[in-house]
């Protein structure tokens, strides 16, 4: 249902193009452009992710090397039980989505894009931030995509995000997202 890959700054240059749907020839054949139109962004910020991006970078330490992991993306895919839902429907659980990923990586000044896609085979939302945190001994927010995505954000993902969307959307997520794949071999014994 979601994953996440980390990204240096030459990579977001490139995928911006793909999350922002700013080309009409695409290497995945999978994307219909006469459903391009039917794509949106839930960042309502100014400017497009590459903007955003350099925005953001100018306000906080970033280490000057090409290695550097300067955004992360999940991609948050419409639960199976969804797919039959009404658009208002899905773009309830895109919105939550939203809201769940913007206060768990450190609100709206992080992120660079929100960008739904409905014209591909699945719907599904790129949600890409830049991975910021407050260093303590310098005294000052810096880019650190280590300190932001650690084994148990990632070990407790699925686990949180279901749990908010059962509360915040209990009329049409009922069933969950959770599997013997996301909620972990400890869980499933139990």
């Amino acid at each position: 249902m979601a994953h996440v890959e980390k990204y240096t700054k030459g990579s977001v240059q490139g995928l911006s193009i793909h999350w922002d749907r700013k080309t009409k020839n695409h290497s995945n054949p999978d994307i219909d452009n006469e459903r391009s139109d039917l794509n949106y962004d839930l960042c309502e910020k100014e400017g497009n992710t590459l903007s955003r991006m350099h925005n953001r970078l100018s306000e906080v330490h970033c280490l000057n090397r090409k290695d550097v992991k300067v955004s992360a993306d999940w991609i948050i895919t419409l639960p199976e039980n969804l797919k039959g839902a009404s658009e208002q429907e899905q773009r309830q659980f895109f919105e939550k989505t939203y809201e769940f990923l913007t206060d768990r990586y450190g609100g709206e000044k992080n992120v660079l894009s929100a960008n739904v896609h409905n014209d591909e085979t699945t719907p599904h939302m790129h949600f890409a931030f830049m991975p910021v945190v407050w260093d303590e001994k310098k005294q000052r927010e810096k880019v650190s995509a280590k300190e932001v995505l650690t084994r148990k954000d990632l070990k407790t993902f699925h686990q949180d995000l279901d749990k908010f969307l059962k509360k915040e959307l209990p009329h049409i997520y009922k069933e969950g997202i959770l599997n013997d794949k996301t909620i972990g071999v400890d869980t499933v014994k139990d």
